[in-house]
């Protein structure tokens, strides 16, 4: 029980540690997001030949307006609350360049959301799917 207790004790002062670390740090200016359909906020759309699509309800009906967004999620992803707890605040993502009539708007300076459903970073077969990019993040 004593060790049991002098873990949780030493992984207690780590984590202040951390924290406290993280708190004295500067603003983060830029938050560039790349991964699969985790962190993917509608990128997908913008591959037509791709068979998988997610541009219709339920797909985005817990944002505020309602509307599909081509998202593989209800809602925002972790990518969205670190960057938005984050001095940049992204919440752009890779197609949200294009103009309403076509035309090409300047990209934002504080970050870009890159991630696309189905996105694989080598040839090989996974062996462990799960991928803690989150704790790679912070």
């Amino acid at each position: 029980m004593g060790k049991m207790k002098m873990k949780l004790h030493a992984h207690l002062l780590v984590l202040l540690v951390v924290f406290i670390n993280l708190s004295s740090c500067r603003e983060v200016p830029a938050v560039f997001i790349f991964g699969d359909s985790v962190f993917e906020a509608g990128n997908n759309r913008l591959n037509k030949n791709c068979s998988v699509q997610a541009d219709f309800p339920p797909y985005g009906s817990a944002f505020s307006h309602h509307v599909p967004t081509g998202g593989f999620t209800n809602g925002r992803t972790v990518a969205d609350f670190i960057s938005q707890s984050s001095a940049s605040g992204c919440n752009n993502r890779f197609g949200g360049s294009d103009g309403v009539d076509g035309s090409r708007k300047a990209y934002p300076s504080n970050g870009i959301n890159f991630a696309i459903a189905g996105a694989v970073f080598s040839r090989e077969p996974i062996k462990t799917w799960f991928v803690t990019i989150f704790f790679i993040l912070i």
